[in-house]
């Protein structure tokens, strides 16, 4: 969607250390099982309508993980470059009531192409789709964000943002909320997932790298001018020196492996999605066609029934 020097981690630790270690974190975003408008589950805190909050109503139904990336995004504008389609969409619906905004949203064309995009293809569209029911498990996106501030809730299923207080490091405090909102489900639920929004690690730590060379360079030139000195106190600074080098050299070797490591864990991203994005149903279809020529996609149908039977016979290792 345009917006630079950001990237999404998963996180497996409320802890503040673990938290302050990704900074910057513009946001967090949580997933849970929604309990419905009928829950039990009290409201998080009171609903507000702060003019400093940018918050969108959820117009459509399968777009909250995408709303909530966004709900993040056009909070965090001065902190965050958020490029043009964002810029000019935060512009234009800014002075707009919340459900216009969520309007709005689901009408931006470059917005819904990104969205969309990550679509699965699939084989067959049912026509005869049906609202979820109690039975079902149907999970949410929220966010959280400090603005101004203070700690707020963004969830377009909402009238507003719900405001959790002032706060001096919302990074210390939104662990408390969100574990408090997980402690309302049942204790066999434990499917929840937390994200971050955080700055770009491979910049940040390439930064980092280019800021210690700088370092290791004056630590250098120091150390050929005590060498030249014949002093007795020049000796014990020279292994002083020395060993600030060499412990730089060793922060640094380690940040190079963390670029690696984020290097890595990108390619791996781009692999996933142009597999998510790829639609393989012609394959597939080529191969079943292949095989019924042959007349080897009967008998392979059958195994597999007959494979199914076996297991589903077999009792289950608890």
């Amino acid at each position: 969607m345009g917006a630079k020097d950001v990237q999404v981690e998963e996180l497996y630790s409320l802890d503040s250390d673990t938290l302050h270690a990704l900074a910057p974190v513009h946001g967090l975003i949580f997933l849970f099982k929604w309990q419905g408008a009928s829950s039990s589950e009290p409201p998080a805190g009171p609903t507000t309508e702060s003019e400093h909050v940018y918050f969108a109503q959820q117009i459509i139904q399968n777009a909250c993980a995408t709303q909530a990336i966004l709900s993040v995004l056009l909070n965090r504008s001065d902190d965050i470059e958020l490029g043009e389609t964002l810029n000019n969409f935060r512009s234009f619906s800014v002075d707009l009531p919340p459900d216009m905004r969520g309007l709005a949203l689901t009408n931006c064309d470059q917005i819904r192409e990104v969205h969309n995009s990550f679509v699965r293809p699939e084989a067959f569209l049912s026509e005869d789709k049906r609202p979820a029911t109690k039975d079902d498990d149907v999970f949410h996106f929220i966010s959280y964000v400090p603005v101004g501030g203070r700690l707020y809730e963004l969830d377009g299923l909402k009238n507003g943002p719900v405001d959790h207080g002032e706060t001096s490091d919302w990074l210390n405090d939104v662990g408390e909320v969100i574990q408090k909102r997980m402690s309302e489900y049942s204790q066999s639920e434990i499917r929840f997932n937390l994200l971050a929004v955080i700055g770009d690690r491979r910049k940040i730590l390439t930064q980092k790298i280019t800021t210690m060379d700088a370092d290791i360079s004056k630590l250098l030139k120091r150390l050929e001018a005590l060498r030249l000195d014949d002093h007795a106190d020049s000796h014990d600074e020279v292994s002083r020196v020395e060993s600030q080098i060499g412990m730089l050299n060793s922060e640094r070797a380690g940040l190079e492996h963390m670029v690696e490591i984020e290097n890595d864990k990108f390619a791996k991203y781009r692999t996933d999605n142009a597999l998510r994005k790829h639609n393989f149903i012609p394959m597939v279809y080529q191969l079943l066609r292949g095989m019924a020529m042959k007349g080897s996609l009967e008998p392979a149908t059958e195994q597999a029934k007959e494979l199914g039977k076996k297991r589903a016979r077999q009792p289950r290792q608890e």
